[in-house]
């Protein structure tokens, strides 16, 4: 089993995970926005003592690569293209959206999952994902909306829908009873994901890692 080390900046929580052949490391997280380029780089630290690896042992880096916060996602961006350029070791890029329907799978036992995000100026960013063998599987691209009609796409899925993100408090009240709150990506989720992709050999080298955001086209672009 490769050595991993995931990073997520994508929201106002910075997590930091490494998982290897013997353990999981915990989550290192701290919630505290505008402060990842701070924190990030003692996490990474502390997560390869507890891991009782080197940053040179690392196989792979997993990023979380948006879409979400500007300022956060440049952090994560910079920390793994450095990484990665100085190690020589790939980077899989994995969306915010999906380690955040990842985790929905893991800790919910959800089969079909809605991620809604605040995208600011009006927007929202919206994953619509199944579950397909323990691994969140996008139903179709991830697309944004604009804010006033989360009603509207909420109330088009059937009642096996889960719902998580950080917009819940845009819908309107009577179609909340069906909503999980405030989850957020977490590093330790895009663990069964990345095992996936490496084994699909879907993976980038530093140089290749780009942030992802989605346009009001409904379509992703590159920043």
């Amino acid at each position: 089993m490769p050595n991993i080390l995931s990073i997520e900046t994508s929201s106002a929580s910075c997590s930091v995970c490494i998982k290897t052949d013997h353990l999981e490391t915990q989550l290192y997280e701290n919630n505290a926005p505008n402060t990842h380029g701070e924190i990030i780089f003692e996490f990474i630290k502390t997560a390869l003592q507890e891991s009782e690896i080197s940053k040179e042992d690392l196989d792979y880096i997993v990023f979380g690569s948006g879409p979400g916060s500007f300022t956060g996602l440049r952090v994560g961006c910079s920390v793994v293209q450095g990484l990665g350029y100085g190690l020589k070791v790939p980077i899989i890029p994995i969306s915010s959206l999906r380690i955040a329907a990842q985790q929905a799978i893991e800790k919910l036992n959800s089969k079909n999952i809605v991620v809604i995000n605040d995208a600011h100026m009006e927007e929202l960013y919206v994953g619509e994902y199944k579950c397909s063998k323990n691994i969140a599987v996008n139903l179709k691209p991830d697309y944004s909306i604009h804010r006033v009609e989360i009603n509207e796409l909420v109330n088009s899925f059937p009642e096996d829908f889960t719902f998580i993100g950080n917009a819940m408090h845009f819908i309107e009240k009577d179609l909340q009873k069906k909503i999980i709150y405030d989850f957020t990506p977490k590093a330790n989720f895009s663990f069964n994901i990345a095992d996936d992709l490496i084994l699909n050999q879907k993976f980038v080298p530093a140089e290749q890692v780009t942030i992802n955001y989605l346009s009001g086209e409904s379509q992703w672009k590159r920043a």
